[in-house]
């Protein structure tokens, strides 16, 4: 992609992997992480990184494992809500605000703007937490934006995060060729399920969702 002016001027990336390096340290020796597949993330140019939402855990710890193995920063979304007492340090770490429950142009374009920089951007197509162990249905709009990103898409899936000082896993799967998709969005979460459920519950109906049965 065409190099543009820096999406983030207030980025910090001294700051960033000072931040990323104590939660990697933390998921380390606290929540034993387990990872898989991290070579599938490229080491260089626009990536965006589907995964599944489980926990308020999700994005600093996504994004401290591809810093430590990949050594690239990840750009994530968050509440706006967040802004009005952290608006001060989460620019800082790579963090853009987003409104929930609407379709947010301004969080759409500004993804846009640092994959067409080449940067790495990680991106939650359920929009909500799900608290029920199970993957929940992409929201509208998530296939629009996957679908412009232009970039490598890839799945990635995080199993444990809800729970304090157990083990996290995290599988990061190859990435996905949907220039051909007419569900990106379905399609993206289809792979994130491979990853996230055991083999044997493959298959069975439950707890896959209608939308999200195994080929």
């Amino acid at each position: 992609m065409a190099k543009t002016s820096d999406p983030m001027p207030r980025f910090r990336p001294a700051l960033y992997h000072l931040f990323a390096s104590i939660v990697h340290a933390g998921l380390t020796i606290l929540w034993r992480v387990r990872i898989e597949g991290l070579d599938n993330v490229p080491a260089e140019g626009a990536v965006l990184l589907c995964i599944n939402h489980i926990s308020s855990m999700d994005p600093p710890a996504v994004g401290a494992v591809v810093r430590a193995d990949v050594r690239r920063a990840t750009h994530f979304m968050a509440k706006q809500e967040l802004f009005s007492y952290l608006g001060w340090l989460l620019p800082m770490i790579g963090a853009f605000p987003v409104k929930r429950d609407i379709r947010d142009a301004s969080a759409v374009r500004q993804t846009l703007r640092l994959l067409r920089a080449g940067r790495v951007v990680g991106l939650f197509p359920e929009g909500h937490r799900q608290r029920h162990g199970r993957l929940g249905e992409p929201r509208a709009g998530s296939g629009s934006l996957i679908s412009h990103a232009g970039c490598a898409v890839v799945p990635v899936a995080v199993r444990g995060s809800w729970r304090l000082f157990g083990r996290i896993e995290m599988r990061f799967g190859k990435p996905l060729d949907l220039s051909q998709s007419s569900d990106p969005a379905g399609d993206v979460m289809r792979a994130i399920g491979r990853l996230y459920y055991r083999p044997e519950q493959l298959g069975q109906g439950l707890p896959w969702a209608p939308w999200a049965e195994p080929d």
